[in-house]
């Protein structure tokens, strides 16, 4: 394993390189975590791909840069690293905000990304189901008070805006994407299965997976996740 870290802007980037593969797998982990969220995926995908961690920025190892964390600067610190690295072609497995930073990046870069793989990512705050909104509207609107009170809260503040805020992507942006895609969503998940069926429709060569588990089913059940994600990356292979 090698580890660096990178200057995306104003922002220190952490990275984790993995495994000797010729193609590159990309990890983005979600809101509030880290590349180390992706333990079980590591030592399986590493036997065949080359893996790139990423710790998101604000997140982990990561700086939070001068200006206000987002799903947009993030996208582009993936793309900075991928230039830095000298990667011209990549694949994505996105969890949660990873798919939705995927999906940005994926939009703006549409020749670089072979495959993706979207695990529970939205579109729009609208794609949460009505309880996992409601905790989420609540947490961001109690740490935009308490933010003002110590300012050392700021950064709760900027990781619930994230969700709250962002994507915020229309279902006709996904038209442009070119790269093979999994979307995976599960049928107790925090993503409502409808939204996950729009992604999946406005991506033009995507296929949606819905499996018996709820939003961490790929931490939950990781040797059947790996397991759908690789059926997926070999059958599919340019």
């Amino acid at each position: 394993m090698q580890s660096g870290y990178f200057k995306s802007g104003s922002a220190s980037i952490y990275y984790e390189l993995h495994g000797e593969g010729e193609e590159v797998l990309v990890l983005l982990h979600g809101n509030g975590g880290n590349c180390k969220n992706f333990k079980n995926q590591i030592p399986f995908f590493s036997k065949k791909y080359k893996i790139l961690a990423i710790d998101s920025r604000g997140h982990g190892e990561s700086g939070f840069g001068e200006n206000a964390i987002s799903l947009g600067a993030m996208a582009m610190d993936l793309e900075n690293l991928c230039d830095y690295l000298g990667y011209k072609k990549i694949n994505i497995l996105g969890f949660s905000d990873g798919a939705n930073i995927a999906m940005m990046f994926a939009i703006k870069n549409p020749d670089m990304v072979n495959k993706l793989i979207l695990v529970g990512g939205n579109i729009k705050f609208s794609g949460l189901t009505f309880t996992t909104g409601l905790m989420i509207m609540f947490g961001y609107l109690s740490s935009c008070i308490l933010s003002k009170i110590d300012k050392k809260l700021t950064a709760n503040k900027e990781m619930f805006a994230l969700m709250v805020k962002e994507p915020n992507l229309k279902p006709s942006m996904l038209n442009v994407i070119k790269a093979k895609t999994l979307v995976v969503n599960g049928n107790k998940d925090m993503i409502r299965i409808c939204h996950a069926k729009t992604i999946t429709k406005n991506i033009p060569n995507a296929e949606l997976k819905i499996v018996n588990g709820d939003h961490f089913y790929l931490f939950k059940k990781p040797n059947e996740f790996n397991s759908l994600v690789m059926e997926f990356l070999q059958i599919n292979r340019r």
